[in-house]
């Protein structure tokens, strides 16, 4: 197992590549199902929680304007936050590194 960097910028950025590389907000391009982003944000929240760096129980995900979505948890440094989005363009996220 890897060796994780426990700086709140580090935890960040991680926490964004793994919510990007999941495709999960990919899905939601387009989509007007209630109940498929609540269940894609569920999915976020529990994907984030397996994140050692991350007091379980602690996430949460704001998305009541979808383009505004906020994730807040508390880590091993302290609270995090992370702007979200849905991507317009779902092929420009082929392009991320």
């Amino acid at each position: 197992m890897p060796d994780y960097v426990i700086q709140r910028p580090s935890i960040t950025q991680d926490i964004v590549h793994m919510i990007l590389e999941s495709g999960l907000l990919i899905e939601l391009v387009g989509e007007r199902s209630r109940a498929k982003w609540t269940g894609n944000m569920t999915r976020i929240e529990m994907l984030v929680e397996d994140d050692q760096r991350i007091i379980p129980g602690t996430v949460v995900i704001n998305w009541k304007d979808p383009e505004k979505i906020w994730l807040f948890a508390q880590s091993v440094m302290g609270v995090i936050s992370v702007p979200l989005s849905v991507p317009d363009n779902p092929a420009q996220m082929e392009s991320l590194p």
